[in-house]
């Protein structure tokens, strides 16, 4: 459900337009001039702001000129409505930032498609950003590593395999198609020494290697999208395991996420299979036996259960997006 900050000293304005807003299933947030609008911004998520422009305080020029030099808030749509019918005075106002303006008093018809076109619209856009952010990040990491892009996209369209065979929603699905792919981003923080070291790491260099996890938690969770929060979670938790030996905060059984789980599957049966600079691909024979031996130990027994029933299809994804 889109939230809607409606930003107007005229109570009854707010109290028209709100109703309308409310009947056709939007939250509604009110803000009594641009000062009060923006503090509420930094309080709640918003996405869509119906800006009023003559207002006390702060009127809705400053207000959405202050909005659209934020970083942070730069990319939230801003639909000037005002009873101002001055052209110079709509041109400001669009100048500044704001996506379309709409004259009061207002065709409700009109009013309500041009609120939904603009929450559309924006999710469209953020969404492609989304998609876009995660595509450089897991770049970065692929130059950091020695894991192949072809790795971090398997283990995107193999987690998403089993989310589909656990019974998730399809929009689930694909945020998990979308968010595994990141789980190593964490690995950007940790020295070259360390992370592209041959041999066996030291007890103190594997110390140092484990903060990855939550150096990608970190990473991931500077914005709250479902996206993000769902690669956050993956980050921080797909080394952990189903009998609490894992890292970083020793989860076991039922407090696994079953994202983490997932992928913790999924990531060791491709990488087990794959070559490395320090290491021959194991057979898939060698490998299973290796998936097995951790079932209900450092695996989820239950995702382990779903692993095996679909081995056919995830060994089909391996082969259509090979390292070739």
């Amino acid at each position: 459900m889109a939230t809607v900050l409606l930003c107007d000293d005229e109570l009854m304005n707010r109290k028209v337009a709100s109703k309308i807003l409310k009947k056709e299933g939007f939250e509604v947030v009110e803000a009594v001039n641009g000062e009060e609008a923006i503090a509420k911004l930094q309080e709640i998520k918003i996405d869509l702001i119906l800006m009023d422009l003559m207002m006390p305080v702060m009127d809705g020029y400053k207000a959405t000129q202050l909005i659209k030099e934020d970083v942070n808030l730069s990319h939230i749509p801003i639909i000037i409505i005002s009873a101002l019918s001055d052209r110079e005075a709509i041109t400001k106002g669009l100048k500044l930032g704001a996506n379309e303006y709409i004259s009061k008093p207002f065709d409700i018809t009109e009013f309500i498609l041009r609120v939904k076109n603009a929450v559309q619209m924006s999710e469209l856009q953020n969404k492609k950003n989304e998609k876009d952010i995660i595509y450089i990040l897991s770049k970065a990491a692929e130059y950091r590593d020695n894991e192949t892009s072809m790795h971090t996209v398997r283990v995107g369209e193999m987690s998403a395999l089993l989310a589909q065979k656990l019974g998730w929603e399809k929009d689930d699905v694909e945020l998990m198609r979308l968010a595994a792919p990141m789980h190593d981003i964490g690995k950007v923080g940790i020295a070259d020494a360390i992370l592209l070291k041959a041999g066996k790491l030291t007890d103190e260099e594997f110390s140092i290697m484990k903060t990855h996890s939550f150096i990608g938690h970190e990473i991931l969770s500077q914005k709250k999208t479902p996206l993000l929060k769902l690669a956050a979670e993956i980050a921080l938790t797909h080394h952990e395991k189903y009998d609490g030996s894992g890292y970083p905060n020793n989860l076991s059984q039922e407090k696994l996420p079953l994202s983490g789980a997932i992928v913790a599957v999924v990531d060791v049966f491709d990488a087990l299979l794959s070559q490395r600079p320090y290491k021959k691909a194991f057979s898939l024979e060698k490998t299973l036996e290796i998936i097995k031996e951790g079932d209900a130990t450092h695996f989820h027994p239950k995702i382990v259960q779903l692993f095996l029933e679909n081995l056919d299809d995830l060994t089909a994804i391996r082969a259509r997006l090979s390292d070739a």
